[in-house]
This record gives structure tokens, sequence and C-alpha cells, in this order.
């Protein structure tokens, strides 16, 4: 038994009918040119033997009682394939926009929280002759690049596949009591006052190096983006229950290339081409805000305290869209990189969880009812205009169920306020890119999704030999 950290009990608080809080990735395999290998029933039979090396497909939530304390992950020793697994077909015409609605609408559900917080949906149906994996799985049980790891337990190096060791047969801890639990969150409690004064203590040593990084903020030329200092715009209002997602593909040897010749990072790229798709989008509709957009990026800072999660904070980074030029665009935003990493270093990489940590459950959840059920996000400023996220991915080829692994599209949850995730993974010598929206807020995805290529491919024409 495990009890969630508040970083990722939060992610339980915070979630609405609107405020969706799962991860979605979608894999393609070659199923047409398995020759014969892949079918549906050998992926649930490789999925069955597998699942004892997955933590996070067997756990299940025990709540606290009344709320006094964060909730405990305990292992479901008997996992019902046919509540998380199910298959379905892609509708009409069966291309990547098609698949991207069904993605959609799956993901708009929330996942029953009575069961281990996962699905996964094969899709047959596709025009390429290929089948589709879309997983779902709450944010609270696996982010990080801890996914990658969960894809290396279900994906094979062969099409033959490999041989799988057998669970053990330990004993299982017996689930909690009520009373236990209570006794537990009283013991809690009762800590919490030492916690937060070492929180302050170690606070303390940061306070003037953060308040200068403020200070610098606050003049004209602004050396770090705060949050809650990005425009309102086409991306950002109250969220509703309805998703899109959307795909793309550029070869990552194109994105070395450029990140080669102007001397800057991947990730600087990556970001250059999303303030140049979103520059295209916004001024087709004339709505190009008044100044740069904010991308809120996550970073990795390692294994978190629950198997399958990663402790995470993030980074703001402008991204310029009212600079014309391409190749400005991209020199900008490698400088404000550079400026974000300062910032988050100063305020201490997991200065965030260190804070909700001290509050107490009850508080954290009455208050995440409140501030989505009142609309609070209309009277302040958004904490960012979108998530941006760079995971790493595969190298080599991988099989699944004797199929190849075409192409693997992560997704990310929307955040309070922020109608447009993006995530792009390295995978097998190509940038793969997922992109799930709020269609209320951010139509015609799939127009973003198209110019980040082309993005890519203009700043590949104008890079010096």
């Amino acid at each position: 038994m495990e009890q969630l950290p508040a970083m990722d009990a939060s992610f339980l608080y915070i979630e609405s009918p609107s405020m969706l809080q799962h991860v979605l990735g979608v894999m393609l395999f070659d199923a047409a040119g398995s020759e014969g290998r892949f079918s549906i029933e050998r992926f649930r039979q490789g999925l069955r033997d597998r699942l004892h090396l997955m933590p996070a497909f067997s756990r299940r939530l025990v709540e606290v009682p009344l709320h006094l304390d964060h909730p405990y992950w305990v292992h479901d020793e008997e996992v019902d394939l046919d509540e998380h697994l199910h298959t379905t077909t892609c509708p009409a015409p069966g291309d990547l926009e098609a698949l991207g609605r069904l993605v959609g609408e799956i993901g708009s559900q929330q996942l029953p929280r009575d069961r281990p917080l996962w699905e996964l949906w094969l899709v047959e149906g596709l025009a390429s002759g290929q089948v589709a994996l879309i997983a779902k799985m709450h944010h609270a049980t696996i982010y990080g690049s801890a996914g990658a790891d969960m894809m290396a337990h279900l994906l094979d190096l062969t099409p033959d596949g490999r041989e799988v060791e057998p669970a053990s047969t330990e004993d299982v801890e017996a689930h909690p009591s009520s009373l236990g639990l209570l006794a537990r969150a009283g013991l809690n409690t009762a800590r919490r006052p030492a916690l937060a004064a070492q929180t302050v203590v170690s606070g303390a040593r940061r306070v003037g190096q953060l308040g200068g990084l403020v200070v610098r903020s606050m003049t004209s030329k602004a050396p770090v983006t705060l949050p809650f200092s990005a425009p309102r715009s086409l991306l950002n209002g109250p969220l509703t229950p309805a998703r899109q997602a959307a795909f793309t593909t550029v070869e990552f040897a194109d994105i070395k290339r450029v990140k080669d010749a102007y001397g800057t990072k991947v990730n600087d790229v990556v970001l250059a081409a999303v303030a140049d798709a979103l520059r295209a989008y916004l001024l087709k509709r004339d709505a190009l805000p008044s100044k740069a957009l904010v991308a809120s990026c996550p970073m990795n800072l390692g294994a978190g305290a629950v198997e399958g999660t990663n402790k995470l904070t993030a980074m703001m980074v402008p991204l310029p869209v009212l600079t014309a030029d391409p190749v400005e665009r991209l020199r900008e935003v490698a400088a404000a990189t550079q400026n974000a990493k300062g910032f988050t270093d100063a305020l201490g990489p997991e200065a965030v969880g260190e804070i909700a940590e001290l509050m107490p459950a009850l508080i954290i959840k009455t208050g995440s009812r409140l501030y989505d059920g009142l609309g609070l996000s209309r009277l302040h400023p958004p904490l960012q205009s979108l998530v941006v996220s760079n995971m790493p991915g595969p190298p080599i080829a991988l099989y699944c169920a004797g199929a190849r692994v075409d192409a693997v599209f992560p997704l990310g949850p929307l955040l309070p306020g922020a109608g447009l995730n993006i995530t792009v993974l390295s995978n097998m010598g190509s940038l793969d890119v997922g992109m799930l929206c709020c269609p209320d807020l951010v139509p015609d995805v799939w127009e973003i999704a198209d110019a980040f290529p082309a993005a890519i491919a203009t700043l590949l024409d104008r890079a010096p030999t």
C-alpha cells in the first residue's frame, strides 16, 4: 500500500467533467504487414501475461474517510481485462482525422474510480491497414518518462515476442480499514507543522535570488516569464468536456540539422515550430495577442515517490508569435529558454511539490471544486497559454503482438484555462507530435498540426550551409 504524494493526488482533486486529468497515447501498428502474426487475441494474451510488470495497471484507489488525508494505492489481485480492454472500428473514411475524433470521444469521458485507472482501445478499420491502440491512464497513476518505461514492458524487440517471467507468489498486503486510514491521517496531520518548518527554512535560502529575478522580470526587457503573465487569447477560456486530437510527424534528422545550423537545442526548435504554427493559426483569425504567448514546459526531475510516476516541475517560455521572421523567432525562443531555466533553478525544482504537501487534502479538493464551479479562471490572466512537452522515445524498431510499431503519439491533459496541449516524442528516427485540444476553444486543430512540419521545413531552408 502506497500513499499518493500531494502532487499526484492533486490530479484527482482538480478533475471534473470539463477538467479531465487522464493522459492519452496513440500507437499505430503495422498489422497489415505483420504476415498474419498480429491479432487482438494475441494482444489480449500478451497484456494478461505482463500485467504484473506494470504496477499502474493493477492498483486502485482507496479514499481516506472524509478526505482527511490523501488517498492510497492498493494492489488489485484480480484485474478484469473486459473492464479495461475494448475494441472498436474507426469511423469512415478511416484516416488520421477520423482517428483524432475517435480519440477525442474516448478522451472526453472520465475513468471510473472503482477499478484501476486505465483503459486500452484497439481500433481497426483504418484505411492504411494499420491497427491503432489508444491508451488512456489517469495522470495520478502515471506521467513523465515513466510512460516510456511502461511502453517497454508492453512492447518487444522482435515480432516473435519474448519470454515473460510469471508473477511472484508473494502475499499481498491486506486492504486497510477505515479506522486504520483515519489513524494514519492523524499521524500525517501531526507531522505537518514540522514539514512546514523545513519548507520555510529551505525556501528562505532561495528568496534573495528569486526576488532579484522577479524584479528583473518587471523591467522592460523582462528576462524571465512569470506564471499568470500569459495574454488572453483564442487558446484560453473555460474548458468544456469536448476533446479532439491531431497528429503529425517530422524527421528527427531535420530537427537536428536546424539545431546544429543555428546553435540551439532540440527543444528550442520544437518550441519555435509551435510558435510558427500558432502564429499562422491566429493570423488567419485576425487574433494575434498583444504580447508573446506563454508555453508551460514540464521538466522531469527523476523517479517519483510511487512507481510509475516522476517528479515534475515546469518552466514558462514565451512564444514570440508577434515576430514575423522564423529565424529570429528561433533565436528569441533559445534565449527565453535559458532565462526560464534560471528562474526554475532559483525557485527550486521541487518547491511546488513541497508547498502542496503542506495543504490538507480536504482544502485542496474543496478549493478546486470552488475554483472550477465559480469560473474563477475568468478573474485573472491565464497561468499559461498552452502546454508543450518533449519526451524521449525508442531509438529502435519495436513490436507489439507481432506487428511493428509505426508511430507513437503522446497526448497530455489540458490544464485549467488552456485549451491546447502539444506533446512530442522521438521515435525511431522521427518526431511524433500529438495535439489534444478542447475544440470549443481551439477549432480546426489540424491546421496547427499541418503547420508544424511546414515550420521545420522553413527553418531548414533558411539554415546556413
